[in-house]
């Protein structure tokens, strides 16, 4: 048997191939989901009608509860905080300006100073 005669297959072809292969069973993956996806749209509508109307009844039962009961302690607790943080801004913002002006006589200590005298 002459060996010329054989044809060769070449990287890219047997690559291209494998590449080709590995795609369809992907592909088929794919398709088979969304079939199975399909099927259960029905349900999951269902289920999306019912967690809308459900969130929509919760929204509306919290935002009652909210404006009853929470909104003005709420409210006075923001104002608070944020008077706590502007104070504390200006505490570290004068505590800076005083390091950065007597920033010569804060030194330090010298390593001289804590080793045993010889």
């Amino acid at each position: 048997m002459n060996m010329r005669a054989l044809p060769m297959i070449h990287l890219t072809q047997l690559s291209t191939a494998l590449i080709v292969t590995l795609g369809m069973v992907f592909m088929s993956k794919v398709v088979m989901t969304l079939v199975a996806d399909f099927a259960l749209l029905s349900s999951l509508k269902s289920l999306m009608v019912l967690m809308v109307r459900g969130s929509y009844a919760i929204g509306r039962t919290f935002g009652i509860f909210y404006w009853r009961y929470l909104h003005s302690p709420l409210r006075l607790f923001l104002i608070q905080l944020l008077a706590l943080m502007v104070t504390l801004v200006i505490l570290a913002f004068d505590a800076c300006r005083h390091i950065w002006q007597y920033r010569l006589k804060v030194s330090p200590p010298s390593v001289a100073r804590f080793t045993p005298a010889h």
